[in-house]
């Protein structure tokens, strides 16, 4: 049904043609796997879609073509008592907490909804993001009960047609992963960018979002999904359905490869999850930066400095201290870099983000499929641990730790939590190194490796280097180059798909150039 579509990106759904669609009926357009828009009858459509969003709406004939009349039916269809008639409200936006003067009503804030129900130990079973209750344009994902892993759909203008998008499985296999929907949803699961507290952009007790920057075309001001029963912070986001959702697809993608008989055809997509930043969260200071002062600490996210979730918690290798900088030495570092926020249509306003020193981590779903793989048997501790702790200083965007990627084996099979992947990489990876220059990736693997069972030496490295960060924080000239760091890696998300707007980051003049993190603390451009 109508003309091929070339676009594989998430914006390909915004490009089919009105008159492709059929009113009041389940399109298929799995990008990649799909070359042409096509209706699903109902068999086909029963057959493929196992969530409750199609069997109680879609497959009874029931085409919503709002994310407010989502809601309506999902309450009418659904019996009393089931979770799927409550549910959470969350509003966040890039230029959400930039105030409503004279000078910034013309900013697209781009305040949009997440509504989440059937919420339960493990997440929602229905999310929907719209930047209006009230209009088309509905992004959805529900979760399989038959097959698992998430049904991802979406409508088109006003139409009342919907279009499945695909499953999470298709996040992970050719030619499906990395288009559509997978461009942005990497692995197949929930994102949410601002995972951590304080949640830069997000409506939360830390930063709430007052009704003066709601819109008023629509009006949003006293709406009940404001204001109702049940509007909840990022908090409750975080907790209740973001981590659980994407713990719950992990779960399930790796139980489902126990269930096929322990063997693992790609097992490079899983430490690519391990070795890469195929995708990041965002993280900031606590501090806002309103408070910003000379004498006032401002405290830095410690995993801009290591990957202390992988490396601490999972891992239990010796945390990292806290991190701070005095608000004077900050402050100046951000006026020689000419920080600013900016929308890029004109409005401008100098210094930082709401909540300072803004950066990309390890996204939350990598750090779970590192603790699935080794939870499996797939990862052993000496093997994640020496993996991670290449290029340790620098968590995101390493080369060098991505290249190690060359030494994975092209299957493996784990039985009973265990198998002989981890001894097949290592020495896949310690037979290369004395053939590789002094200082490579393999080299460093090879060292640490050699060292046997014992991880303790690994704490030494890091306290060493924790040392060092603590002591070039007290320094103007350290927390320019960490300023320039943070801005190289910034660089990075923004030509990702999770990347929207300018507002996303601060604005700096720092040059463009890779920079890296040294084990002595230092920065040095590559």
């Amino acid at each position: 049904m109508g003309s091929p579509v070339m676009d594989t990106t998430c914006a390909a759904f915004r490009r089919l043609p009105a008159d492709a669609l059929r009113p009041d009926a389940v399109h298929r357009f799995v990008v990649g796997e799909d070359t042409r828009l096509r209706v699903l009858d109902r068999d086909e459509a029963a057959a493929e879609l196992g969530d409750p969003f199609a069997t109680l709406l879609l497959l009874r004939g029931v085409f919503p073509r709002t994310a407010g009349e989502v809601l309506e039916a999902l309450d009418r269809e659904s019996p009393a008592g089931d979770p799927l008639r409550d549910g959470f409200f969350f509003l966040l936006g890039e230029g959400s907490q930039i105030a409503l003067t004279p000078e910034t009503g013309s900013v697209a804030r781009r305040l949009r909804f997440l509504v989440a129900r059937g919420v339960g130990a493990q997440g929602a079973d229905v999310l929907l993001s719209a930047f209006s209750p009230d209009e088309g344009d509905v992004e959805l994902m529900a979760w399989d009960r038959r097959s698992g892993g998430f049904n991802y759909y979406q409508t088109v203008g006003t139409s009342s047609a919907w279009v499945f998008a695909g499953n999470s499985r298709h996040a992970l296999r050719d030619p499906t992963q990395g288009k559509g929907p997978f461009e942005s949803h990497l692995s197949g699961t929930f994102v949410m960018k601002e995972l951590r507290f304080p949640w830069l952009h997000w409506h939360s007790k830390a930063a709430p979002i007052l009704p003066s920057v709601l819109s008023q075309d629509p009006a949003l001001v006293g709406h009940p999904w404001v204001t109702g029963d049940n509007p909840q912070g990022a908090d409750v986001c975080e907790i209740e359905v973001a981590k659980p959702g994407i713990e719950r697809w992990a779960r399930h993608r790796f139980d489902r490869m126990l269930a096929d008989g322990g063997r693992i055809d790609d097992p490079a997509r899983i430490l690519r999850q391990v070795l890469g930043t195929p995708s990041v969260n965002i993280v900031s200071s606590q501090t806002e930066s309103r408070d910003t002062a000379p004498g006032r600490p401002v405290d830095l996210p410690q995993t801009f400095f290591v990957d202390s979730e992988g490396l601490t918690e999972v891992l239990g290798l010796l945390p990292p201290p806290p991190f701070s900088v005095d608000g004077e030495l900050y402050l100046t570092a951000l006026a020689t870099a000419g920080a600013r926020v900016t929308d890029g249509a004109g409005f401008v306003q100098p210094g930082d983000t709401h909540f300072a020193f803004a950066v990309p981590e390890r996204a939350f779903e990598d750090q779970v499929v590192l603790r699935q793989a080794v939870r499996v048997g797939l990862l052993t501790r000496r093997l994640a641990a020496c993996l991670l702790m290449t290029d340790f200083p620098n968590p995101v965007f390493s080369d060098r730790r991505a290249a190690l990627l060359a030494h994975v084996p092209p299957t493996a099979t784990v039985a009973d939590g265990a198998g002989d992947f981890s001894e097949r990489m290592a020495g896949s990876i310690t037979a290369a190194a004395p053939n590789t220059p002094e200082g490579s990736p393999e080299r460093e693997f090879a060292a640490r490796w050699a060292r046997g069972e014992d991880l303790s030496p690994l704490d030494d490295e890091l306290r060493a280097y924790y040392t060092a960060v603590g002591a070039r924080l007290r320094t103007q000239d350290g927390v320019d180059a960490y300023v320039r760091l943070a801005e190289s890696r910034r660089a990075r998300v923004r030509t990702m798909p999770i990347s929207e707007t300018p507002l996303l980051f601060v604005t700096t003049d720092v040059p463009r150039a890779p920079r890296e993190m040294r084990a002595d603390a230092t920065v040095t451009e590559v």
